[in-house]
């Protein structure tokens, strides 16, 4: 069995490196690329090279842009502003499990808490399917598909008008429970 082989070369990390080499990020990524690909090749591993992707090549972001752009007309991404947690020595944006005891993993720095504007997916619009499919899925762990279903999030509740006195410009909110 031969298996493509594929680079996740952007990032925070390569950035880092390239900058404290004083070296332009792309040179860095392939030159590194090269140096693992020729480290992978005296292994004698199963690649089948001619399927090799890296994430930093126009051919593989432009995909990527692409399909951004079509989620976009299809009204399936939007933008808002959410909390992040900040990194102030990377100037990032860190994952949860990047923060440890309230700091960068990386830098060690404390991490504050920012609201920043950002793409997300509007997962609602097809959460239905989504779970739906992944209830199909043959020999995924049972807690793999709870993680997957907990982060679709699709809830089953019911919508309350309560009504509210007149002084307002509006007479009732709606407010949608689960319980």
């Amino acid at each position: 069995v031969l298996h493509p082989m594929g680079w996740d070369s952007f990032g925070l990390p390569a950035e880092n490196a390239a900058i404290e080499n004083n070296v332009h990020p792309a040179k860095w990524t392939h030159e590194n690329i090269d140096s693992m690909r020729a480290k992978h090749k005296t292994m004698g591993l199963s690649y089948d090279w001619s399927r090799e992707i890296c994430r930093c090549d126009r051919e593989y972001y432009g995909l990527e842009e692409h399909m951004f752009l079509e989620f976009l007309e299809a009204g399936l991404v939007y933008r808002k502003e959410s909390w992040v947690n900040w990194d102030p020595v990377e100037n990032t944006v860190l994952a949860n499990e990047q923060v440890i005891d309230g700091k960068g993993w990386r830098s060690g720095a404390s991490v504050v808490r920012i609201k920043l504007a950002q793409w997300c997916f509007n997962i609602k619009k097809f959460s239905h399917n989504l779970l739906d499919e992944l209830e199909k899925l043959k020999n995924w762990p049972e807690k793999v598909k709870l993680m997957q279903k907990n982060w679709i999030g699709k809830s089953y509740g019911c919508e309350i008008d309560f009504k509210i006195y007149k002084k307002y410009k509006f007479d009732k909110i709606r407010v949608f429970t689960t319980r």
